[in-house]
């Protein structure tokens, strides 16, 4: 396939205009359109006379009992059936006086109609997350509320000035429960441009909404100093909406309004003229030594399956269980800004919609995603997972000092990643697999800010003024990925194990540490479901072993090591209620007995949630064994944001990255076959050399001082 063969392919694939065959049947694949038609059409059978208004619908993965050997049978070639496909849809029917939640499974044999197994209500306490069509009705609902009409006339902003209301999450105050509502950040916008950037003027009004009647419920003002409590309620002056400056990202925005972008950065294209190194079978792709299987839900985004490296298992399922973001200013109603961006939203249902040339570079693979909007009907969401090849710089390399012989091999690594956008915020997810049998895990957290409003000249312990009048808070993104490992077999044990030096000791050689330089790895197995932190200062990795395999090299059990990245946890308070809610946020590793459809740490449902969504705190409580058997490790990692002026008006993306490495697993370097770096095959150019140079003896005597035709690593 030529280069322009391979584009033309890749637009085709993201376009939906392949004419290939049909997709390898898997029992993981996520629902077809096809599907999810029949599941709607048996709801509505089931509730004819009903106003019903859908949230979420996505695959339940078969039994691990059921699945595990059959995923066995297909990677070992043999003859398999087709497994039960089930749905689970959420989904609500309104009345007058709100909305009643359900949760309905559906049965989808093939080609045959959808029926119903079962329809629970969503139990007591508990409430359904917010769609985007709730907050688009929510919203325009309240713009056109003559209350809050008012309450922005008393701003006294500039003739016809447009307001802007983000819905939120609108958190808990305590243990009590409470209806289920949507609190707005209230913007001025600078402009009727749609993509103006309203964040650099927030006023200092919360509208709450009833989310299930979307009438208003009552109007919270923020505090507009930088400590207190005072709003405008309890404030003289009218409100300086006049310090506003428009602060702007967009770049035809910021060229309509004279600032140029920077004109001194030349092309640079990943051209892979012979094509990807990948292949994708359905959603079962193959690179190099790896292979396993994509899937996408609405909840978690991304979910990996049947990892194997060269035929072993490594790790039965992977991906990003929950996260949270709790702010750090203690003042009503900002105390109850706490975010669950999965579980209160979904990262499928706000995952973008990926472009060729912008969110990856290279060839480019993509994957959709079927859904359905809130009536029902079917919605696409193009391109949400992007695959492509990337090189990640030397792998390994070693010069011979005495022949000053290098041999070098370049690093090339698979990166499966997604992004989405919840409100103001973007993450990307990045799973990145290399040629040396490792796994990691790369979120990056970008987007614009939550803003709040603070009078001119005012500073803030809980923020940073970022633009005059706009306070950023202090905030924490906390993420918790689930790791269900299958280390060549699923019965496997955690092993903690710190780097501890020995006791300087002069008095018994010759085993003693008289010279003080003697270490020892301490090893400690969780047997019993539990928990651990991370320890930097002694070097604390987490082993996932297998006791049953023993490496004939090493002697010790093989294993994949999961290197922990310290962050801090969470700051509020242990007997806070936004402790409560963040069930993994108190440690950074925990270890849980398997149990089908224990998935999300958080709990199933976190909007609102105030402290009984019986997550994974309740799993750790049961005091299973977790010796020798089919176990899940879960990490919290993540980075506590105090704003910079220099995260506005759009923030540099924050990297933060987890690692998941062969230990003991092979008996040598899996590296050591990939092939050697050379000119012949890479075709790197040299810098500026000048037309008048070329063919010249200086061109020459720089290309031999700079190794290039050296044998081994460059012809």
């Amino acid at each position: 396939m030529t280069y322009i063969e391979s584009i033309v392919s890749s637009v085709a694939i993201k376009l939906g205009l392949s004419s290939n065959p049909p997709p390898p049947y898997h029992p993981l694949d996520p629902l077809s359109a096809s599907e999810i038609a029949r599941s709607v059409a048996a709801i509505r059978q089931d509730n004819q006379d009903k106003r019903l208004w859908y949230k979420s619908i996505q695959l339940i993965d078969p039994p691990k009992a059921i699945l595990a050997p059959w995923l066995d049978d297909l990677a070992e070639g043999k003859p398999v059936d087709k497994l039960p496909r089930i749905a689970e849809a959420l989904l609500g029917r309104r009345h007058a006086n709100g909305a009643d939640w359900f949760v309905y499974q559906i049965s989808l044999p093939d080609d045959k109609e959808a029926t119903i197994t079962s329809a629970e209500k969503v139990p007591t306490g508990q409430h359904v997350p917010p769609d985007m069509g709730e907050m688009i009705a929510a919203e325009e609902a309240l713009l056109n509320n003559p209350e809050f009409k008012a309450a922005v006339a008393k701003l006294q902003l500039p003739p016809n000035a447009k307001v802007v209301a983000d819905g939120w999450i609108y958190g808990a105050d305590g243990i009590e429960d409470t209806p289920r509502c949507i609190p707005f950040m209230v913007y001025l916008s600078f402009s009727d441009n749609p993509d103006t950037c309203h964040y650099a003027a927030p006023l200092p009004i919360v509208p709450v909404v009833y989310a299930d009647t979307f009438e208003l419920a009552r109007l919270d003002y923020t505090p507009i100093f930088g400590t207190g409590d005072k709003t405008l309620l309890d404030y003289e002056g009218r409100f300086p909406w006049e310090a506003y400056v428009p602060n702007e990202y967009d770049a035809e925005i910021r060229a309509a309004a004279g600032l140029s972008s920077r004109d001194d950065i030349k092309p640079y294209r990943v051209v892979q003229p012979e094509g990807a190194s990948f292949t994708l079978e359905g959603r079962v792709i193959r690179w190099q030594k790896w292979t396993f299987h994509i899937g996408f839900n609405y909840r978690e985004g991304v979910v990996l399956n049947d990892v194997r490296y060269d035929g072993r298992k490594t790790f039965f399922r992977l991906s990003v269980s929950d996260m949270t973001v709790p702010y750090g200013d203690p003042r009503a109603p900002f105390h109850r800004k706490q975010a669950f961006d999965l579980g209160d939203v979904g990262a499928g249902l706000t995952a973008n919609e990926l472009a060729l040339g912008c969110d990856c570079l290279g060839e480019i693979a993509y994957l959709n995603f079927d859904h359905f909007n809130q009536d029902g009907s079917p919605s696409l969401q193009r391109g949400v997972v992007c695959i492509h090849e990337q090189d990640d710089g030397i792998g390994w390399k070693h010069t011979n000092f005495r022949t000053n012989r290098p041999s070098v091999t370049r690093s090339r690594i698979l990166i499966i990643q997604t992004i989405i956008t919840v409100a103001n915020y973007e993450y990307i997810f990045a799973w990145r697999f290399d040629q040396a049998a490792g796994i990691s895990l790369e979120v990056r957290a970008t987007g614009i800010l939550s803003t709040a409003a603070i009078l001119p000249g005012e500073t803030s312990p809980y923020g940073n003024v970022v633009s005059p009048g706009v306070l950023a808070t202090n905030h924490q993104h906390l993420f918790s990925v689930r790791i269900d490992p299958a280390i060549d077999g699923h019965n496997n044990t955690v092993v903690m194990e710190d780097s501890v030096a020995m006791p300087f000791d002069k008095a018994n050689p010759p085993t003693d540490n008289r010279w003080g330089v003697g270490y020892t790895v301490e090893k400690t197995a969780i047997t019993k479901s539990g928990w651990a932190d991370a320890a930097p200062e002694k070097n604390r990795v987490f082993k996932i072993t297998n006791p049953n395999k023993i490496n004939p090299v090493s002697g010790k059990s093989i294993a994949y090591k999961l290197v922990p990245a310290p962050s801090q946890l969470m700051l509020a308070h242990p007997d806070s209620i936004a402790y409560a809610r963040a069930e993994f946020g108190e440690h950074h590793l925990y270890v849980t007995s398997y149990k089908d459809r224990e998935l999300y740490s958080g709990g199933v449902y976190t909007n609102q949630s105030n402290g009984n969504a019986q997550g994974i705190r309740s799993w750790v409580a049961r005091d299973d064994s977790v010796d020798n058997t089919d176990l899940v490790v879960w990490h919290t990692f993540g980075l506590t944001h105090n704003p910079r002026v220099e995260d506005f008006p759009v923030m540099p993306c924050e990297t933060h990255m987890i690692h998941l490495k062969p230990n003991d697993f092979f008996t040598a370097s899996p590296a050591i076959d990939v092939p050697a770096s050379t000119q012949a095959f890479n075709q790197s150019r040299l810098h500026n050399p000048g037309q008048h140079l070329q063919g010249s003896t200086e061109v020459e005597d720089k290309a031999k001082t700079n190794g290039l035709n050296k044998q081994s690593c460059c012809n």
